[in-house]
């Protein structure tokens, strides 16, 4: 693999405005044609990644970018950094779930990045409210909605996964007194289905979300408003994690 060079300025020679293009740091730009040469098949599923030293070569720059670059697509769970042996591609790579996405994503990454932080603060506040109220109907059909993400989650079906953890967060929302919160709460992961397919495609994602998921419902069947509004930050915030992590084609 080769690096990528930068392309040459066009003018339109029509007198066109445009805005600066931001810089993107070594760091980015190598993560990013990794990524690039991971979907596309130039490096299959368990197969090594070149040497830091190989890749400092190949991309000119120096040893902490690549490993910075490593770092983030080891948080993606796309590659298995081996002490003493090297990057290995994991073979769980699901590019079928990832090419839509990452395509969606190159051109609403930062927005997607706010929803998912107005989406956390809504579900923080629900949960609170929740488990202030106390209501064991309501607490038994939140625990029944995280029974059957684990179910979905054991399937193996992502999109499956993907509807029923959809379901769970809405079951708490439809807990809450009142009409704005639960709407607001809809309105947020109506646009947010294809990010968590794609995520659960990643491995170990299921698992750590339905031990989340759990912790969510002890905390709020506990009456524990710290513990509830703690756990879903905690599971907001890995999946924050995965989406800023992920480089947008924004290098040209």
């Amino acid at each position: 693999m080769t690096a990528k060079t930068n392309r040459a300025p066009v003018s339109t020679g029509a007198g066109a405005e445009f805005t600066a293009v931001r810089r993107v740091s070594p760091t980015q730009q190598v993560r990013k044609q990794l990524l690039e040469a991971i979907e596309t098949g130039e490096f299959a599923p368990g197969a090594a990644l070149p040497s830091e030293r190989e890749l400092c070569e190949s991309f000119g720059v120096s040893r902490v970018s690549v490993r910075e670059a490593l770092a983030g697509l080891e948080a993606m769970n796309l590659i298995s950094i081996q002490h003493g042996r090297g990057a290995f591609v994991r073979e769980s790579v699901h590019k079928q779930y990832m090419a839509p996405f990452s395509k969606y994503l190159e051109i609403h990454h930062a927005e997607m990045i706010e929803m998912i932080k107005v989406r956390g603060a809504l579900d923080e506040l629900a949960a609170q409210e929740v488990a202030v109220a106390g209501r064991p109907e309501a607490i038994e059909s939140i625990r029944e909605a995280a029974r059957e993400f684990e179910a979905a989650a054991e399937s193996g079906d992502y999109r499956a996964a993907a509807d029923s953890d959809r379901d769970f967060h809405l079951r708490i929302a439809d807990s809450v007194d009142g009409e704005l919160l639960p709407k607001l709460i809809h309105m947020s992961n109506s646009v947010l289905l294809d990010s968590r397919v794609a995520t659960f495609s990643h491995e170990g994602q299921l698992s750590q979300s339905v031990d989340e998921h759990r912790a969510i419902v002890e905390a709020i069947a506990a009456g524990d408003v710290p513990a509830a509004r703690a756990a879903v930050n905690a599971h907001m915030a890995r999946i924050l994690l995965w989406l800023e992590t992920f480089v947008p084609d924004d290098a040209t």
